[in-house]
């Protein structure tokens, strides 16, 4: 993982509650840097949470037919498919309406809203340090 300090609190824009229904609480983490995308899924683990990884929103969006998250926690600066355009693609198939979907970037917060719209995100976090406050808001979601 890259080791850059918080600068930025997390930010949550939409409380989102996400029925288990006696599941698992399922997290796929999508990153571009397979270094980050397996430490943050192995970190995640961890704590209790069923975790996969996708290098790019393609992978992500074949996952879904054999696997379906209740939290995306997407890199922001990926090549080909950002995680803007990788969020409005999931937000828009029925199977992914109610997701948590979490910008989890080393974007600061206004250069974060600066890139592309927010509006398909439940929240954000900045990489860097301790993943306390993303399984904060992961858990926050999940009921």
């Amino acid at each position: 993982m890259q080791n850059i300090p918080f600068s930025e609190p997390p930010v949550l824009f939409r409380k989102r509650h996400i029925p288990l229904n006696g599941n698992s609480a399922r997290v796929l983490v999508v990153d571009d840097s397979r270094a980050n995308a397996e430490a943050l899924a192995a970190s995640l683990a961890t704590d209790g949470l069923e975790t996969r990884f996708a290098l790019c929103g393609v992978d992500a969006l074949k996952m879904l037919d054999s696997w379906q998250p209740h939290v995306f926690v997407l890199d922001i600066s990926m090549p080909e498919h950002n995680g803007f355009a990788v969020a409005r693609v999931l937000r828009g198939m029925p199977v992914c309406r109610n997701a948590g979907i979490i910008a989890f970037t080393a974007l600061g917060k206004a250069e974060f809203a600066a890139t592309g719209p927010v509006v398909d995100f439940d929240g954000y976090c900045q990489k860097g340090g301790s993943h306390t406050p993303l399984l904060k808001m992961i858990n926050g979601m999940l009921l």
